[in-house]
């Protein structure tokens, strides 16, 4: 691989110097963008690292711990709908730059989801990407590195280039693939889609519960109590800055939630808890229980289980099957069509077009909807 990089003057550790990047990006009206972070002790990952690029000959390293609260530049030009940003799987870096800048992003290309819509996978790895579309080879030696420490190592530095050097190219090559096939409006429909500022915001501490690992095997008067459970701990771990499992671990929210202890010595002998755990939060945790066992019937979270259902997941791999041939015929990924559980709430609706999923909207629906729908008539007859 050619190293073309030639406006580089290591690490931007300065709001002037960002300013002026800023500026250059606005002219050229796109730039690539990845980050490096450590997310190893904390709730939220710790940017070390956002890489800047308008093509192989411009490219610029930020310095996240030395800009620090400086980053107003950045937000501005992540949120402004004249400005295409590319990355590669861009969900992630996304939800940190909206948590570091403060802005939601505007008018973004995603050259992963992107690449489904003209041949390869939609879950290429960027290694994988960059072959496909320029035949470029690129390391990934350098993923578990400290984006943290000062001064980074010249492998950390050229690594750090290469997230972003040849994304502008990837991005041109997908786009005249989807020209050719006719998919340009497809592909700027789902792009759109990350314009939702939902996307990017923490989600209710409410909901949360249902992400618990063995949720899934509680009665729902025990949901309600791992409801309550699990809402206390993402506060206390957003609150602190600390991985969940820091807090308290799965394990120990789903025996709580079954075993429901009233007094701090069951709590300390049969659910779990370390005893630094235990001493910390165990009356937080009592009451959070009571709270739990106070929950009316009527208000209980539906069932997680899922019935065994032989016809349901017969008809689902059928259906899956005709997908994957209907998509294999013309270069289109069928992942990006709908996802196993889609498919059986399309399924198990009594009028599949009126079910709310992706597939009975947009662009899907155009390819697809009217074939899927009669196939599951003929399915389920």
């Amino acid at each position: 691989m050619s190293e073309t990089v030639t406006d580089y003057n290591g690490l931007i550790d300065s709001t002037e110097a960002l300013q002026k990047i800023c500026t250059k990006i606005t002219k050229a009206g796109r730039v690539a963008i990845d980050t490096e972070f450590v997310w190893e002790r904390t709730f939220y990952p710790a940017l070390g690292i956002v890489q800047l690029g308008i093509d192989q000959k411009r490219a610029w390293l930020l310095d996240i711990p030395a800009l620090n609260d400086k980053l107003e530049p950045l937000g501005r030009l992540l949120a402004d709908p004249e400005i295409e940003k590319i990355f590669h799987d861009a969900k992630q870096d996304l939800t940190i730059l909206r948590i570091a800048t403060g802005y939601y992003p505007k008018n973004i290309f995603d050259t992963r989801l992107a690449a489904g819509f003209v041949g390869p996978s939609s879950s290429l790895s960027l290694v994988d990407t960059y072959r496909e579309f320029t035949g470029e080879i690129i390391k990934k030696d350098e993923t578990r590195s400290n984006w943290l420490q000062r001064p980074l190592s010249p492998k950390q530095f050229q690594y750090a280039l290469n997230d972003v050097l040849f994304l502008p190219r990837v991005r041109d090559e997908i786009i005249a693939k989807a020209e050719d096939l006719g998919r340009r409006k497809w592909l700027s429909e789902e792009m759109k889609l990350y314009d939702d500022p939902q996307l990017y915001d923490d989600p209710p501490v409410n909901q949360v519960y249902s992400k618990v690992k063995g949720s899934g095997r509680l009665k729902r008067d025990e949901l309600a109590i791992l409801r309550e459970l699990a809402a206390w701990r993402e506060k206390e771990a957003r609150r602190r800055d600390r991985p969940r499992r820091h807090i308290i671990p799965d394990d120990a929210l789903i025996k709580l939630s079954t075993n429901q202890p009233d007094h701090i010595d069951t709590l300390k002998q049969n659910c779990g808890l370390s005893p630094r755990a235990a001493q910390r939060y165990g009356q937080p945790l009592l009451k959070t229980i009571k709270e739990g066992l106070q929950v009316t019937p009527a208000d209980y979270p539906a069932s997680l289980q899922k019935p065994r259902n032989q016809n349901l997941a017969a008809h689902s791999r059928k259906l899956i099957d005709f997908i994957t041939d209907l998509c294999n015929d013309d270069s289109l990924d069928p992942a990006l069509l709908a996802n196993r559980k889609d498919i059986e709430k399309l399924i198990l609706n009594d009028d599949p077009k009126t079910c709310n999923i992706p597939l009975m909207r947009g662009w899907r629906y155009e390819y697809a909807g009217e074939k899927i729908v009669r196939e599951i008539k003929l399915l389920t007859e």
